[in-house]
This record gives C-alpha cells, structure tokens and sequence, in this order.
C-alpha cells in the first residue's frame, strides 16, 4: 500500500476498537432507530463527503467524515454484516481503517481505493442478506435490503432494472415462488454489477490516459470489488482455478493502480481481459439476446446517418447529430458487451474484430465532439458496414429473424428527447424528434403492425399527428406549442400504443384463424374502394354503353398481375419495397385521383351527350376511320386507366401489409385469407351491380355518381395523409377536432385542414360539374325547342334507357 502501513492500520484498528467499547452503551439504542440497510446507505455517503472534503478542506475535515461513517458502521451495521456476510463486514471494517490513514496523510489515491473497497463489500453484502431473506421467505427484508444497491445506468435506449424489485413484491404478494424470486433477484443484480466493472474498468483506462493516478485509483479498486461480487458465478461457470487467477489479475490491476506503475498496470489489465473474456455472470435468455442483437444491428446502422447529419465539408456543424451518433455508438457497445460471451465461443477472432470496430467508431466519434478530429462520414460508415457484414456471418440465425424491439426501444429514446425539447420550449427541435421518432415507426413495425394488429396501427399513428378519440395528435400540440403536461398525458397514451404494438409484432399470428381473419379483412378493406368503383362503373353502362366496361376490366386485370408481381418482388427485396412503399402509394393515388375527377366529369355530362350530342358520336367514328385518336378513344384509355390505379393502388399497399403475416404464418394460410377477401369484395360488386340493374335509368346513374363520388371523397382523404406522412405536404391540424380511429381507417377523414379542404374540394367540383352540365343541357335544349322547324320532344319513359349510341 502506498504511503501507509500494517503498523498504521494496526494503530487505527485498535483506535476504532477503543471507540467502540466507549460508546458500545449507545450502540443498541442506536441500533434500534436507524435500519441497518439506512445505516448502509449511510456509510458509503459520508466516504462520499471525506473525498470532496479531503479535495476541498484538507485530511482534518475529511477525517471526521471517516470517523462518522465509522461510528454508523459500528453502531448500526457491523452485528448485521457479522451474521448475514461475515467476509463483507471485515472487508468493511479493513477499508474504513485504510481510509482514516489515507486521510491522515493526504493521500487521495489511497483514500480512493479504501473507499472503493467500503463501497463494493456493503454492496456484495446486501447482495447476500436479500437472497438469504428470500430464502427464508422474508419478503419484507428482502426488500429493505434491496435498496442498498447500484443501477445500471440507463440510456436513452434502456431503463433502470427493476426485475429485482419485482420479484420481492411478487414474493409478498405470493404471486411467485422463492425460488423464482430468487433467481430474478441473481440475474437483475449480477448483470448490473457485470456492467459496472465494465464502466469502471472503462474509467480507470480513461483516467490513467489522462494522468488521474487518483482516479485510475479509485476505478481499478472498484472493478476489483464488483468481481468479487461476481466471483461465485465465476467459479460455478469457469471452475475454482480461474477463479482464482481472475481474482488475482483484479488485485494486481488496483495494486498497480495505487502505486501508479503504468507498466504493471497495463500487463495486468491485459490479464484481465484474458480472464473475463467470454464470461457473463448472468446468462440472457434466449428473447434477451435476440433483442440485444437487434438492437446492435439497428443502432449501428444508425451511427454513421447521425454523423453524417452532423458532419460537413471535414468540420461539425450540427454537435447534436454528433452526440446522437455517440448515443448510438455507446448502444452498440452495450449491446455487444452483453452478447460477447456467446460470440467467443462462435468465432473468437470475429467478435474481436467487431468489438475493434465498434471501439474504433467511439474513438472517431469522441474525437469529433471534441473537436480534435473529425473522421470522413465515408470512413465512418464504412467501418459500420464492415462491423454489420461481419455481424451478419457471426449471429446465429434465430438472432438476424425479423424482431422490432430495437425500433421501439430508438421510437422511445427519441421521444424522450421530444419531450426534453417541449420542457425547454424548443418546439422546433421538439417537432424534428417527433418526425424522427415516426420515421424509426414507419421503416421499422410500421409493416408488421398494419398485418397483425390494423386498427391498433391507425391509432398509433393517429397520436403520432392528428389525435385519436380524446387525446390530441403529438403533431397538433407541438403545432400550437402546447404545455409540457399536454404533451406528456398524448405521449402517456402512445406509449401504451407502442406497448401494445410491441406485444402484437413480437407474439405474432398465434392461430390459423387469426392469421386468415387478419389477412382476409386486410383484403377485403384495402379492395373495398376499387370494387366499388368497379362495379358502380360498370353497373351504369347499360345498353351500348357495355362496351366500356371491356376497357375497366382489362385495366383491373393488368392491376391483378401487376400486384402478383409486386407480391413476388416483396418477397425478396421488402426492405427496399418498405422504404418507399408509402411514397409510391402516394403517386399512384394522386394518378387514381386525376383519373377519377375525369371518369366523374364525363359520368356527369353523359345524360347531356346522350340526349344531344349524337352527332358528335358521328364525328367520333369520322375520326377514328381516319385514323386520328379523338375523344372517345381517350375516354377508353382512362377507363382502362381507371382499372388499373383502382385496383393497383390498393393490390400495392396489400402485398406489402401482408409480408409480416407471410414471415410470421407462411404463405399458405396468408394465400387462403387472400382468396377469402377476394372472394368478400367481388361478392361486394355482384351486389351494387345486381341492387342497381334494379333501379330505374335515373335513379340508378344519380346512385352511381354519388357512391363513385363518396369513393373519391375517401381516397382523397387518405391520399394526402399519405402525402403528409412522406413530408409532401404540411400539417396544419384542426385544433379541437377529435375523430375516432375508424374514421380515418374506413372513410379516410383525418382532422387537418389540407385533408378536410382537399375532400371538400373534391366534392364542390364534382358537385359543381354536376350542375353547370345540368344548366348547359337545359340551355341547350331551350335552344333547340326555339329554332325554326323544331321537332315536338318525344316524351321518353324514366324506366327506359337512352339509346343514343345504338342510332349513331
């Protein structure tokens, strides 16, 4: 030890027992207020206060904080520690008397070894006392003794562990078995005293590059104390040898440390890694390591967009989009640390590598926040791609299946940072989260969810922008600055959605008839809109007007093949398919949606053509005989125009939604939903055409025009949602305005002004066309009935077709 002595130690040792038999006549009384977990706590505080008084004041102050921590030990912890963890309390009392001499001679690297080594053996006994009060069914102790313990430090990406916590409240409320508890407690508390040493082994490599001999110190004797803590499950999985050379490396490591030879410590420190290599003191589960393997995958290929975000012409531009890439980074880190023990076994010299990758990248991104150097976006990424290409071969398989729980831990992450932004009144950066944190949704569960779970996708993205039954959208508030506390109750109701979302994409299809049910309403629902124009097309061409339903009909069947390729093609490259879907659906609607004004311009004006324009049927058949395309042959391209985009638009957005349920169920029981929907929506036509064969001339082409004009009302509204998700047009929400989720999923009514307008402008020039046709015809007529020579008008029967076309 340096600057101290056995002799010294001796003297103190003997000193705190003089003082111990002078007040042993308070000891009990003391005893009997302050709870020993309190008195735990307490202790490693008041070291707490030596240190800064010992930086600040000097040894005199320091060591009065010594001599309390001492006296709590004393009176209130020592016959506990004696009885429940005899070698924690001795290495308790031995730390605390080389803390009173380290402060004696100002001897800061001692003092923070002494207290290192206080700080771990409290923690290692209350590790012991709460498995042995759980053994004896003691649950209140249990959980008294749970308090003294540390965290894992969380990250944007995880929470503090509270699996341990849960256990003993399970324990009392007798939902769980000691056993089990017990085992929950092992796992939550060795992982997160593995994670520690790793910090502090982190630290004191860190400290030592930066000449804090002090720090090195007091981070190395940390370490050491953790693995001792660990220590028993070392044995267990790697035997008592190494055991014990592990256990020797970690002393050599703090007595280097402490002495401040960096040759010693760097052989040790190599020694160290040597003996941890591989070792997990608490093994995941089979679900934890899919998880953490997917979400090394998902945070490393984000590392290299934030920095290049925050990255331009060899300088830093944007620091936030560097220290996003740094978060990432730091939980790709994390994520491999936990997954190490298994790859070694896979392929030692792969995970090396990889892990030299991963700490290369932390170097390069360090060295950018601070200004120093800033690496090549190029090189960065490169080195990410590298670290994923050798990911790839290294992960078992079950680890690379489709899993979204790191999406929804980054979606979390980043709302959080939205949050943090509303509090500060930042709701620019709030509303740049926000889309971000969308944006994880839509390339990640997004897919998935619509298969499994449609309603429960309409309102996760209903609180994302427009609101959903009482709560208002995250896209309505930040629009109009709302509090933090209004922002927060939205995203309270978003995360039970992503929550329930989570579950829906982790379970999967749990039956045949959910996976048939789910595929066969996605069909029918998704088909709904182009049977029905369809078949109110076709219902109304009565007579020589069949001849346009030819060119209807082969313009759905090109769509029909067209979607069976698309079905093949997403098998393959859905990824790519998934990053552009909502884009492409967006052009195809706004085409379905030109071509429909046209077919509904035309629909209306043909009573009036009908009626009094036969001679321009002549013309038409002039024009065509002499081979110039004329109106009636463009009239025949939009109908098969028309049949394409209805069903095409819909065949798009289906085979997409329905590659979760194939990954999940297979293709034969997603193709059997398929024919059912199919066979749902044709069932659908045959009925509006059958109802309106049924109705007289009139009343059936003014039911055609308005259900034709309420299908476009519908894909209007959810063609400039999509517009709005893809960021083509902007978002001004309704304030107030409130609409259930199934508004949005059956009749495409969302609350923002750019929908709501859009529709409304829809219908008044539909409407609107409507009745200047109506004027122009009467006009016409009034016209025609005043010439010289004027034919009295045949009175014409309601029930009877026009047969115009046929006379031409």
């Amino acid at each position: 030890m340096r600057r101290s002595t056995i002799l010294g130690i001796a003297l103190v040792s003997m000193a705190i027992g003089a003082a111990t038999l002078v007040s042993s006549g308070t000891a009990s009384a003391a005893s009997a207020d302050t709870p020993s977990w309190r008195a735990a706590a307490d202790v490693r505080k008041a070291l707490a206060r030596a240190e800064e008084a010992l930086i600040i004041e000097g040894p005199d102050a320091a060591s009065a904080w010594v001599e309390r921590a001492t006296r709590v030990f004393r009176a209130d912890l020592a016959d506990v520690l004696g009885a429940g963890a005899p070698t924690s309390a001795r290495a308790v009392e031995l730390g605390l008397a080389e803390a009173e001499v380290a402060v004696g001679t100002a001897d800061l690297a001692a003092f923070e070894a002494a207290r290192a080594g206080v700080s771990t053996a409290v923690l290692a006994a209350s590790y012991r006392i709460v498995l042995h009060r759980i053994a004896g069914g003691d649950a209140d102790g249990a959980r008294e003794w749970l308090l003294v313990r540390d965290f894992r430090a969380p990250t944007r990406f995880s929470r503090p562990g509270a699996d341990a916590t849960l256990a003993v409240k399970a324990l009392a409320a007798g939902t769980t078995t000691r056993a089990a508890a017990a085992a929950a407690v092992r796992t939550d508390l060795l992982d997160t005293y593995q994670d520690r040493m790793r910090v502090a082994l982190a630290h004191a490599d860190d400290a030592g590059s930066a000449g804090f001999d002090a720090k090195r110190a007091g981070a190395s004797a940390l370490a050491a104390g953790y693995f001792a803590i660990l220590a028993d499950a070392y044995e267990e999985q790697l035997g008592a040898s190494k055991a014990a050379s592990a256990i020797a490396a970690f002393r050599a490591l703090a007595a280097a440390a402490l002495a401040g030879d960096d040759t010693a410590y760097e052989s040790s420190r190599r020694q160290v890694d040597a003996s941890i290599g591989g070792f997990r003191a608490a093994p995941l589960s089979a679900e934890d390591q899919k998880r953490r393997a997917g979400q090394f995958r998902r945070f490393l290929g984000l590392v290299p967009v934030e920095y290049a975000r925050g990255v331009s012409n060899g300088r830093v531009t944007k620091d936030f989009e560097i220290q996003e890439a740094v978060n990432f980074r730091d939980g790709v880190a994390s994520a491999l640390n936990d997954l190490e023990s298994i790859l070694i076994v896979r392929d030692p010299a792969t995970t090396a590598e990889i892990a030299r990758l991963v700490e290369s990248l932390g170097a390069d991104l360090t060295a950018a926040s601070r200004g120093s150097t800033v690496a090549d976006p190029d090189a960065v990424e490169a080195k990410a791609d590298r670290a994923l290409d050798l990911s790839d071969d290294l992960f078992p398989e079950e680890w690379k299946e489709a899993d979204s729980s790191a999406d929804f831990d980054v979606i979390g992450g980043t709302l959080d940072r939205m949050e943090g932004a509303v509090a500060a009144g930042q709701y620019g950066q709030a509303e740049a989260a926000r889309l971000e944190a969308y944006a994880f949704f839509e390339f990640g569960p997004e897919q998935r969810l619509r298969g499994l779970a449609s309603d429960l996708f309409v309102r996760t993205e209903g609180l994302f922008w427009y609101g959903v039954d009482e709560h208002a959208g995250l896209a309505q508030l930040l629009k109009r600055h709302a509090s933090a506390q209004e922002v927060a109750a939205t995203r309270t109701a978003l995360d039970e959605a992503l929550r329930d979302a989570e579950e829906a994409v982790g379970a999967g299809p749990k039956s045949t008839f959910a996976v048939v049910s789910n595929t066969a309403v996605i069909v029918f629902r998704e088909g709904l809109e182009a049977v029905l124009i369809l078949a109110a097309l076709m219902a109304g061409m009565v007579g020589a007007q069949r001849r346009f339903r030819k060119p209807l009909l082969v313009g759905a069947l090109a769509a029909l093949g067209a979607t069976a390729v698309t079905w093949v093609i997403a098998q393959t490259v859905l990824g790519s398919l998934n990053r552009y879907g909502e884009k492409l659906a967006a052009i195809v609607g706004l085409v379905a949606i030109a071509v429909l004004l046209l077919i509904l311009n035309w629909f209306y004006h043909r009573v009036y053509w009908n009626e009094h324009l036969a001679d321009l049927h002549g013309r038409k058949k002039r024009l065509v005989r002499t081979g110039i395309v004329g109106a009636a042959t463009a009239q025949l391209i939009g109908l098969a125009v028309l049949g394409f985009t209805s069903v095409y638009r819909e065949g798009f957005e289906t085979a997409l939604f329905l590659q979760a349920l194939v990954l999940g169920a297979g293709t034969p029981r997603v193709l059997l939903g398929v024919a059912l929907g199919l066979a749902g929506t044709v069932a659908v036509g045959l009925l509006t055409i059958a109802f309106q064969r049924r109705l007289p001339h009139k009343k059936m082409l003014i039911a055609t025009g308005v259900l034709i004009l309420w299908v476009l009302v519908v894909m209007v509204g959810t063609t400039v949602q999509i517009l709005q998700t893809v960021g083509w047009l902007p978002v001004s929400p309704v304030n107030g305005l409130r609409m259930p989720y199934w508004a949005g999923l059956w009749f495409g009514l969302f609350p923002t002004w750019q929908g709501l307008g859009a529709q409304a402008g829809a219908l008044v020039l539909v409407v609107g066309s409507y009745f200047l046709a109506e004027g122009l015809r009467k006009r016409r007529r009034r016209a025609i009935m005043k010439s010289p020579g004027a034919p009295a008008p045949r009175p014409v029967s309601s029930e009877e077709p026009a047969r115009v076309e046929s006379r031409v």
